[in-house]
């Protein structure tokens, strides 16, 4: 079973990650996006994963990984009593990396 602590501890591990308030909500960004966010009185987090990745969770686990229309796109919130932290760790470094600007070019000088 994950905790809001154990989203916390997970996120703030990845290089670059700021912990912000989003709608009152504590939640975690880099300088591209916010990739997760914890919405404590339900147990719940926000994870931003690609399309296919939370079609596929959705299928396998719908009790753990609850769809959530948000305008246009489902959002994916994981039910964090449902889930064991190993698996929350893997599913932040996830939505981490798909939050995360690629390396800038390097100029030369001429």
């Amino acid at each position: 079973m994950a905790s809001a602590g154990d989203v916390r501890k997970f996120a703030l591990a990845h290089p670059g990650v700021e912990e912000i308030a989003h709608w009152g909500r504590p939640a975690y960004r880099t300088k591209k996006r916010i990739f997760a966010v914890m919405r404590p009185a339900e147990k719940r987090v926000y994870l931003h994963l690609p399309e296919e990745r939370k079609d596929f969770l959705f299928a396998a686990a719908p009790d753990v990984f609850i769809p959530e229309k948000w305008g246009k796109s489902t959002s994916l919130l994981v039910h964090l009593p449902a889930i064991a932290a190993a698996e929350l760790r893997g599913l932040i470094a996830e939505a981490w990396q798909s939050a995360t600007p690629p390396p800038g070019k390097k100029r030369h000088a001429k």
